[in-house]
């Protein structure tokens, strides 16, 4: 993960005019429910928080983009309402669904069929988040490895290239863009930026909490980093309760 000092050399190194993206992950949805793309009551505190918290911050958005999902238009939908509430436009947004996702109940499912024994698998299905955690790290390595292809509708190399089909869309957008993603998406675009091997994306990724913002610029024909994974909205100590990363 890039550090604090990190975060400030890279901004205090972006002096290139390039396309700029602040990505930012859905607020919590709801795992272990019936319908986990919907959000949580958290979510929607979360969503409410990192609303006006956009809202409030001086960058003018040019653009506007979502995935398809409905835990990315129920955290928009709130945003939204946040600028209007503040007398300020925010552009109506496209929806692209390269930004969704890749469905984790099939990699999940297909893993937990291929390994019985795996200790993290009751557990996980008790609820238990460290062994959810656990769980979608074996998961995520046995997908990346080609061993789930059979069984799960996107393989990992599709979806990367499904994600960079997506970057290279706002390339050369003017101004910067707001997107509401996904954490996967977004540690695809963070690989990219910093030339992650597999193993130390699957790591990112695991680390990446709920409304979390994340900031690319686009110099010479690739991507930049310039933050990732800041709470800028709940750094209050008083609003710790208010992390989640599942």
């Amino acid at each position: 993960m890039t550090t604090a000092a990190g975060i400030t050399r890279l901004r205090a190194g972006a002096d290139a005019v390039g396309a700029r993206a602040r990505l930012v992950r859905h607020a919590q949805a709801s795992w272990g429910s019936a319908d986990y793309d919907r959000l949580s009551e958290l979510g929607h505190t979360q969503s409410q928080h990192l609303a006006r918290w956009l809202a409030a911050d001086p960058v003018e958005y040019k653009h506007v983009i979502r995935g398809s999902l409905r835990r990315h238009l129920q955290t928009l939908d709130i945003v939204s309402a946040a600028f209007a509430a503040a007398g300020r436009a925010l552009p109506t947004a496209r929806v692209d669904p390269d930004w969704n996702e890749f469905d984790h109940e099939p990699v999940l499912r297909a893993y937990a069929a291929a390994h019985p024994h795996d200790q993290h698998v009751p557990l996980a299905r008790a609820g238990d988040t460290l062994a959810l955690r656990n769980l979608l790290g074996s998961a995520l390595q046995a997908w990346r490895d080609g061993k789930l292809d059979a069984q799960v509708p996107e393989t990992w190399n599709a979806f990367g290239e499904r994600v960079a089909r997506a970057r290279e869309r706002i390339a050369d957008a003017p101004g910067t863009v707001l997107i509401i993603t996904s954490g996967g998406v977004m540690w695809r675009c963070a690989q990219a930026a910093l030339d992650l091997d597999d193993a130390g994306l699957i790591a990112a990724n695991l680390s990446l909490r709920n409304t979390a913002i994340s900031e690319f610029e686009r110099v010479a024909e690739r991507w930049r980093m310039l933050s990732w994974n800041e709470l800028p909205h709940l750094a209050a100590s008083e609003h710790a309760h208010l992390h989640s990363h599942f």
